[in-house]
């Protein structure tokens, strides 16, 4: 009779889990599985950071490309059906000097090359970017963010 229970007691498990559970199998304290859930999960975040950093990095490579100079970009970023998306408002130079502005008239050339980095960087790392002040880059009360471009020494 304990032969048929146990015979039902895994068809149950078998139709609710999909599989049967492994005989043997031990399962660690809970303090060792607290303890490597913070560590794979304070991986996963170092992870995060080095890939946003890395998107923002291809995104600089993007725009020294059109503009040596440029020290400083400030987009905004907005999301649709599609995810992230970003919109480059203002190039800017170490010195502080204006690049390029969407306002000017002037098209950034292939502007999705820097755009969608940033974006994917956005959606990759919540909180990634730093905000910067709207009223003086565009006078409008929408949130805006920006990325300082760091040569190889940390340098603008």
């Amino acid at each position: 009779m304990n032969r048929r229970h146990d015979r039902q007691r895994w068809r149950r498990r078998r139709t609710v889990w999909g599989c049967l559970p492994a005989r043997g199998y031990t399962q660690l304290p809970q303090a060792t599985r607290e303890h490597r859930r913070a560590n794979a999960r304070s991986l996963a975040l170092r992870a995060a950071r080095d890939h946003a950093d890395l998107l923002a990095a291809e995104a600089g490579i993007a725009a020294r490309a059109v503009y040596p100079t440029v020290s400083r970009l400030v987009f905004r970023l907005s999301s649709d059906v599609f995810g992230a998306t970003a919109t480059l408002i203002a190039a800017y130079t170490a010195d502080g000097g204006l690049l390029w502005h969407v306002d000017t008239g002037d098209e950034w050339p292939d502007e999705s090359l820097i755009t969608d980095h940033l974006a994917t960087a956005a959606e990759v790392l919540d909180d990634y970017f730093p905000t910067a002040s709207a009223a003086e880059v565009s006078g409008e009360d929408d949130e805006l963010y920006a990325i300082d471009l760091y040569g190889p020494r940390g340098h603008p």
